[in-house]
């Protein structure tokens, strides 16, 4: 009986070579592998030819997804090629880490106790993905809340082997050493031996591992004394090089069982899910990451003449983007790279030297298009696929389905599209990202630009990202089809909400066309408009209504319903908004401008008469009566002027009424304020409103006018840069009496003018010519 280790660095193709020769040499009669049992069901799918790496094995406690594991492989991952030579070959392939149910069991114990009595679940928040520092680095885990509870200060001081050896062997960044050492070694004869020699020597020396890696070696130590009591022959151990002096030294059985004593269990999941070229990178915070996947996967696919065919690519890619790059600097920028490799004693040119040549010859010393070479290359957004076989949940199937209909397949690379709501599949993929966007599946995000109301066009910015399968899992709990779990989430959200979020809610059911989650929404809303008592909350849910009731039919969406609640709710804000800003503060009274605006913004989207006039009424109201806020009066008799609901002579009279030496300096400062908030239009066309503001400014107290200043400036600075630029203007053609000067004379001296009309003959003459 042997027993063999390969320790290995996870997604580096020079081991993934390696490894598939010296098993081929081998010939093992069982494989086992560093990773999580729960997944071994799952491993059979990896030789379906629909699996196209880069895949991700995810394992998750079926009772909280967001806690979910990936284990992510590239095509040229040492651990992908151990699991399918081991299915090719037919031989029992063991996957032996520490089982992630007792790591699940930890967690689920932690969120218990972390947890509120009522529990509630942020369905807006999107699950993102970063390194767990409690498991190795080539696992990546859903953000939850509550770490791990098994983590400890050790785990920091855990050193990174890979540094430590290019240190010691005088490289600056160990991706230079690594691809000159593994990358580019043509004798891959007992490299694993080196290795397992260098990590011997590297733990000697480093910190006491923590609890966590303990256990997991134990765990990885008895399924090896497993294998051995089977009797098999020939045992190939393939695992992290940093695990082999631990695994291939004697240790104690009862040791190892103490460590393993009384871990909890939970019940979990596993199935394959795609993942990203670009999630490979350190870039991505994912711990085990290498700086260039797309390198690597280039080096994997095409060994032979790889700095040519790189050159080359680079070459297309800068074409594709408009840039210049010719053959003759292609053929240039691999001999230079070539000869570089040669002055630094090199058996070929690595990527560091190809970078230097590119940027000198192909790029013409600009860093920009290295950039662009960088990103699409040397990193890549390739997504790979897993086949329909592959456990998932009905949710995700009903999504691919989705996707494949309306032709939007998902990528990494952020790409904008414009969608057409008066098309049907327009419409139809508007329907899918808004109820996604419900689900807290951030696939699309809608750009500001965008104009539904007035142009029936929307604008989607979409980046899949490969953790998005966990936010789907989660949310399957709501129902198995989008459309259906959309709907329940959102009811859901509903029955929490307050009057202006419960209309928010209500324009997202109809963008995300939801009928029976609308349904709810409204009963739920004449229920709380019923009761509302703030007349804030009143005026914030109202622009929401107005947007479904007057843009809602391009989505077949009914008046009928929304259109009593629109003018009940207007009625109890006319009502109760003059007692609403009466004895209010400055703070209160500028919340209170705000909720004015939105309301007058949703009259105009409305267009009725009826309700203007009631409405225009109120705002009368408003700036008559002393008891409102200033500055609520100043903006009311702002919006009437504008909508011309009053006349010049009215505007004048209220504000001499409001500037006049009996009204304290600070209430005519807010008034003033209150007034001009919006733009400047009114002080631009107005010469009379103009000279009240100056003979006021002009008689107001030294110590006043500088304790005002900051507010009069807060309201000047709200106009636009060409306004206040045409009002300077107007200060230099304006007398003290506030009348426009009249232009000064031009005097001319004709004699000399009359000297140059000749030469300007001749200059005219020449050009005809």
């Amino acid at each position: 009986m042997s027993l063999h280790f390969f320790g290995i660095r996870h997604h580096g193709p020079g081991c993934a070579r390696a490894l598939q020769r010296a098993l081929q040499t081998l010939q093992p009669d069982i494989v086992l592998l560093e990773g999580p049992p729960e997944a071994e069901d799952i491993l059979p799918l990896a030789t379906d030819e629909a699996m196209v790496p880069p895949v991700a094995m995810l394992v998750y406690p079926s009772e909280a997804p967001q806690h979910g594991v990936f284990y992510p492989f590239a095509g040229f991952s040492p651990e992908w090629i151990a699991i399918r030579y081991a299915l090719q070959q037919q031989i029992p392939l063991r996957l032996i880490d520490l089982p992630l149910t007792h790591r699940f069991a930890a967690c689920l114990e932690t969120d218990q106790q972390a947890s509120a009595p009522a529990d509630t679940d942020s369905l807006s928040t999107e699950q993102s993905t970063e390194t767990d520092s409690n498991a190795d680095a080539e696992t990546q885990t859903a953000t939850g809340e509550n770490p791990a509870p098994e983590a400890d200060w050790i785990s920091a001081l855990r050193m990174d082997p890979l540094a430590e050896l290019s240190r010691a062997a005088g490289y600056e960044d160990q991706e230079s050493w690594w691809e000159r050492e593994i990358e580019q070694r043509s004798d891959s004869n007992d490299l694993f031996l080196a290795i397992q020699e260098a990590m011997t020597a590297l733990r000697e020396h480093a910190p006491q591992e923590s609890l966590r890696n303990q256990q997991r070696e134990a765990a990885m130590r008895q399924k090896i004394r497993e294998a051995e009591k089977a009797g098999y022959q020939r045992i190939a151990v393939v695992c992290g090089a940093w695990h082999v002096p631990a695994l291939a030294g004697k240790h104690s059985v009862k040791q190892d069982q103490a460590l393993l004593k009384g871990l909890g269990k939970a019940k979990t999941c596993a199935t394959w899910v795609p993942w990203s070229s670009d999630r490979l990178a350190y870039e991505s915070g994912y711990g085990a990451g290498i700086s260039s996947p797309g390198w690597y996967a280039h080096l994997w696919q095409s060994p032979d003449q790889a700095g040519l065919r790189w050159v080359t690519e680079a070459a297309r890619l800068m074409r594709d983007a408009g840039l210049d790059a010719s053959s003759a600097s292609v053929i240039e920028t691999v001999r230079l790279a070539e000869a570089t490799a040669a002055m630094r004693d090199l058996p070929m040119a690595g990527l560091r030297e190809l970078r230097e040549a590119m940027l000198a010859v192909l790029c013409h010393g600009e860093a920009a298009p290295l950039q662009l070479i960088r990103e699409q290359l040397e990193i890549g957004h390739h997504l790979g696929s897993v086949p329909p076989s592959a456990a998932a949940a009905p949710l995700q199937r009903d999504l691919e389905m989705q996707q494949k209909s309306l032709r939007l397949k998902p990528e990494t690379v952020s790409k904008l599209i414009e969608l057409d709501l008066r098309e049907p599949n327009g419409r139809a993929r508007s329907r899918l990202l808004h109820q996604l966007t419900v689900l807290g599946i951030h696939w699309g995000k809608r750009q500001s630009n965008s104009n539904r109301q007035g142009t029936f066009r929307e604008s989607w910015l979409l980046e899949w990202r490969p953790e998005m399968a966990i936010r789907l899992i989660e949310t399957s709990r709501y129902g198995n089809r989008i459309a259906e779990a959309a709907a329940a989430c959102l009811s859901e959200t509903a029955r929490q909400a307050d009057l202006p979020a419960l209309t928010g809610l209500l324009d997202v059911a109809v963008l995300a066309e939801l009928p029976k989650a609308s349904a709810e929404l409204l009963l739920l809303l004449q229920n709380q408009a019923a009761l509302a008592n703030d007349i804030t909350h009143l005026m914030q849910a109202l622009p929401p209504l107005v947007s479904v009731a007057r843009y809602g039919d391009v989505r077949g969406t009914s008046q009928v319903q929304v259109l009593p609640i629109i003018h009940s709710l207007t009625e109890r804000i006319m009502l109760g908004l003059p007692l609403a800003c009466t004895s209010i503060d400055e703070a209160s009274a500028e919340h209170m401008v705000s909720c004015i605006e939105g309301v007058q913004k949703a009259m105009d989207t409305l267009a009725e008469q009826a309700l203007a006039d009631s409405w225009f009424a109120c705002l009368q109201k408003l700036y008559l009566q002393d008891s409102i806020a200033p500055g609520v009066q100043g903006y009311a008799l702002r919006l009437c002027y504008d909508k011309q609901r009053i006349d010049d002579e009215a505007l004048m009279l209220q504000t001499h009424r409001m500037l006049s030496s009996g009204s304290p300096a600070a209430m005519a400062t807010t008034w003033l304020s209150g007034l001009l908030s919006g733009s400047g239009l009114l002080l631009l066309h107005q010469d009379a409103l103009w000279q009240i503001i100056d003979q006021w400014l002009s008689a107001l107290p030294d110590e006043i006018f500088m304790e005002r200043l900051a507010l009069l400036r807060r309201a000047f600075s709200g106009f636009t840069p060409s306004e206040r630029r045409q009002m300077g203007d107007k200060v230099r053609h304006l007398g003290s009496d506030g009348k426009r000067r009249a232009p000064a004379e031009i005097r001319v001296d004709t004699e000399r003018a009359s000297a140059v009309l000749p030469f300007l003959q001749h200059l005219l003459k020449e050009s005809t010519v």
